[in-house]
């Protein structure tokens, strides 16, 4: 990751979207060199709650 050179929306400090992605691309997550932070915790965000298993109780009786 590295600093945005000008960021208009965080003149005094750093915040997620300053933070500038500059890896590899990464297909799963839809991240690609340039992506700042904020984006890339949304995608991840957004993935792991795809991958979470919702939980689902089904009850049966067997007949007597």
């Amino acid at each position: 990751m590295r600093t945005a050179r000008v960021c208009p929306t965080c003149p005094t400090y750093e915040n997620a979207l300053c933070i500038i992605y500059d890896g590899e691309p990464l297909p799963y997550l839809n991240v690609a060199p340039g992506d700042n932070l904020e984006d890339i915790l949304v995608k991840l965000n957004d993935a792991i709650g795809v991958l979470t298993p919702t939980t689902t109780t089904t009850t049966t009786t067997a007949p007597l």
